[in-house]
């Protein structure tokens, strides 16, 4: 018998071998088959996905729905009224002030009332303020002078409104950006006053104790807002009607400062 020299041998197909191989290995295939199959549910989904998708349709003007534009105007008009640019107000909207904040400019040609009110201190009824001018005197120049000094504005207790009060007066309104007129009116009153309550020292409590004094309920003016304090504070807010809470807040700092007031 002649043999095959090996150049000539037939070789194994490497199909067959490679099925052998998947075979003898079945977890192997089917990796492979599941592979396929999700290979082919994806492209079969984004096929459908391609088909059943149609075109957004082009965007129409809100003006185009109407008729006209006056139309459209009349439509607008009946609505909300839409806001104006950022910090704008609309000019019949009417104007509100946050609490603290000074009051607002009237317009010209109407007067302002001097009667206030504060949602966030006890009280009743509306808060006037004096109108305190150069050559006035008393203890209600010595409150502004004192409150004037616990803002900064060191001016000497003399109660006389004097060129150094009003000076004062005047750079204060300019730096709290209000009339720079050297009066105090109600906006300086609302700029000047702050609440003290037992505990407190300072000027501030020194004009408010100076004020007891002057109404009858004689305290002394040493700054310290101690005991004796805080019960002339009741009993002078008990006396106005107002809320007795031994603390001076705008509505007692209203009453004290009007002096002609019984």
């Amino acid at each position: 018998m002649t043999d095959v020299p090996p150049s000539t041998a037939r070789r194994p197909d490497p199909t067959r071998r490679l099925a052998d191989w998947l075979r003898s290995r079945p977890l192997v295939l089917a990796v492979f088959v599941i592979a396929a199959l999700t290979m082919a549910a994806s492209a079969y989904q984004n096929a459908q996905g391609r088909a059943d998708s149609a075109p957004a349709p082009a965007a129409t003007s809100p003006v185009d729905d109407c008729a006209t534009r006056d139309a459209c105007a009349r439509e607008a008009g009946d609505g909300l009224r839409s806001p104006g640019p950022a910090g704008e107000t609309p000019a019949d909207a009417p104007a509100t002030l946050s609490p603290g904040s000074s009051q607002a400019p009237s317009p010209p040609g109407t007067s302002t009332p001097h009667a206030t009110g504060d949602a966030r201190t006890p009280g009743t009824g509306p808060r006037a303020w004096p109108h305190v001018t150069s050559g006035d005197r008393g203890e209600t120049v010595a409150a502004i002078q004192l409150l004037l000094t616990a803002h900064g504005y060191r001016t000497p207790p003399d109660a006389v409104y004097g060129p150094e009060t009003t000076s004062q007066v005047t750079v204060y309104q300019r730096d709290r950006s209000l009339t720079d007129d050297g009066i105090t009116g109600p906006d300086t009153w609302h700029a000047l006053t702050v609440t003290v309550r037992p505990g407190d020292r300072g000027p501030a409590v020194t004009a408010a104790q100076r004020l007891l004094a002057a109404h009858g309920h004689p305290v002394p003016a040493n700054g310290v807002f101690g005991e004796e304090t805080a019960q002339a504070v009741t009993a002078f807010q008990t006396a106005r009607a107002l809320a007795p809470d031994g603390v001076v807040g705008p509505d007692t700092w209203s009453a004290l400062v009007n002096l002609e007031q019984p």
